[in-house]
């Protein structure tokens, strides 16, 4: 009896416990759940306040609406509201009673909002929707360009090779100031880059500023650009395999370059380049790295909701198993780049040369929102290594780095990830390298064979850490290291 006692008091403690945190549950969601739409009644009221009063209004305001549940529902963490509001009703606050277009100020107060967030969130109106769609297509009429922002200015992070910026002699690290008659400082990236898409044929006029000249003009004219996202050349016996950026075909693309490569014999080694590679499409990233891996995990991504909650394995098959394995970074590599370099590094497949990368570990979901409304990128996950460590802020430490040389004409690194206003926390501190050797050291084994990628054909030839420092003559000016 006394059992069925204590059996019968322990499950009403439970059924109370329970019903306690249930209740706790719904005042929390209650409370949220008024405080977004408290948040939400302030910006629409201010939105309305400042456009042109017409039919194109109330769609925009249910619009917010749509924008700002889908972000406290699916953003890769907890939302500040009030800190979204705020940024948004600032933006709003210049613009004059009744006198703003309804589209450019739901725009201005919404991408506001998003910045708040992370510097990777916002809103794309329905042609930067298009012009995104063509990016990752590997087809579109523009200039020839990787960009992104640096204190209010769009940075060249490396021009296509072929391509009107590359032939123009447009570098990586200029900064472009104005398109036409149209100051950049103010603009949105996407903003930006409409600008510089267009029909093949049309001209824009830009001007660049460069560390240690007078800013100056250059006249460039629009042309179909075909990214092609992969290249490869043998260097005698060593498959060097340039990886661009991630398309929708970019892991298709990379097998059919080794299948090719290795048609007729298998090569000594393998470097894989992705120096200034911006990133793309996760699912791309995650098939490049499986090439190169038998077992292991790829990437894990971690963020509020199921759907971003999950891990990538490799499966057995493997592509040049065996052969020995570099991959090169800079600066300028970032996102998907990261990923593979994060997975075949921590895999024990490839040693890392070159320069920190970026340092954004976040993964953008690209939402839809009905028929020229445009399209939501919201950060949805952060992702991980195989090791469990974030490359958010830090990037992937290369095993060997390699030291720019002053006064040597290479890439000029920008700001990073950790150098951006909202950037997500991340880990502390990157890992130390094994290695760090001044560039110049390493002998160019042809003429027009730049320094980086010297230093990986030595480090291949040497087969080892300790034996290809030890086999590099001192930097002229410097001591040996």
């Amino acid at each position: 009896m006394m059992k069925r006692f204590r059996r019968l008091r322990y499950r009403m403690a439970a059924a109370a416990l329970i019903a306690a945190s249930s209740f706790l549950f719904s005042v929390t969601a209650s409370q949220g759940a008024e405080s977004a739409n408290d948040s939400l009644t302030a910006i629409t009221a201010a939105y309305v306040r400042a456009v042109k009063p017409g039919d194109q209004v109330e769609g925009y305001r249910e619009l917010f609406g749509s924008i700002f549940r889908r972000v406290q529902r699916a953003y890769a963490t907890e939302v500040d509201l009030p800190q979204m509001t705020d940024a948004a009703m600032k933006a709003l606050a210049p613009i004059k009673h009744e006198s703003g277009d309804p589209a450019a100020v739901f725009k201005v107060a919404v991408n506001a909002a998003l910045a708040s967030l992370d510097p990777h969130s916002g809103y794309l109106d329905a042609r930067e929707q298009s012009s995104q769609r063509e990016s990752i297509s590997g087809s579109f009429g523009g200039l020839g360009m990787e960009v992104d922002m640096q204190d209010g200015l769009v940075r060249i992070m490396s021009p296509i090779e072929d391509t009107p910026a590359s032939r123009a002699g447009l570098r990586s690290g200029d900064l472009i100031v104005r398109f036409d008659d149209h100051p950049v400082l103010g603009m949105m990236l996407a903003d930006a880059v409409s600008r510089m898409r267009g029909r093949p044929g049309t001209a824009v006029n830009l001007v660049i500023r460069r560390a240690g000249q007078d800013d100056f003009s250059v006249l460039l004219t629009r042309e179909t650009i075909r990214t092609q996202a992969v290249r490869w050349r043998m260097d005698d016996d060593v498959l060097v395999l340039r990886l661009s950026r991630f398309t929708g075909s970019a892991g298709a693309d990379v097998e059919k370059a080794i299948t090719a490569a290795t048609s007729s014999r298998t090569p000594r080694a393998l470097i894989l380049d992705m120096r200034g590679n911006p990133g793309g499409l996760l699912n791309q990233a995650v098939v490049a790295a499986d090439l190169f891996l038998s077992q292991g995990e790829i990437v894990s991504i971690r963020g509020r909701t199921p759907g971003n909650q999950r891990s990538w394995k490799a499966n057995a098959a493997e592509m040049l198993p065996g052969v020995p394995m570099v991959v090169m970074l800079d600066g300028n590599s970032a996102s998907a780049a990261e990923l593979v370099a994060a997975a075949l590094q921590e895999n024990g497949r490839a040693i890392v040369m070159g320069q920190r990368s970026y340092g954004k570990g976040s993964v953008q979901t690209v939402v839809p929102l009905g028929a020229e409304k445009g399209a939501l990128r919201l950060t949805t996950a952060l992702y991980y290594g195989p090791s469990g460590r974030s490359v958010q802020r830090v990037g992937v430490s290369p095993d060997i780095e390699l030291v720019v040389a002053p006064g040597t004409q290479e890439v000029r690194m920008g700001r990073r990830e950790a150098d951006r206003q909202n950037a997500l926390p991340g880990a502390d501190a990157p890992a130390p390298p094994m290695a760090s050797v001044v560039q110049t050291r390493c002998p160019r084994p042809r003429e027009g064979t730049d320094l980086a990628l010297s230093c990986a054909l030595a480090y291949v030839k040497a087969g080892g850490v300790e034996t290809f420092v030890a086999a590099l003559p001192p930097a002229p000016g410097t001591a040996q290291q």
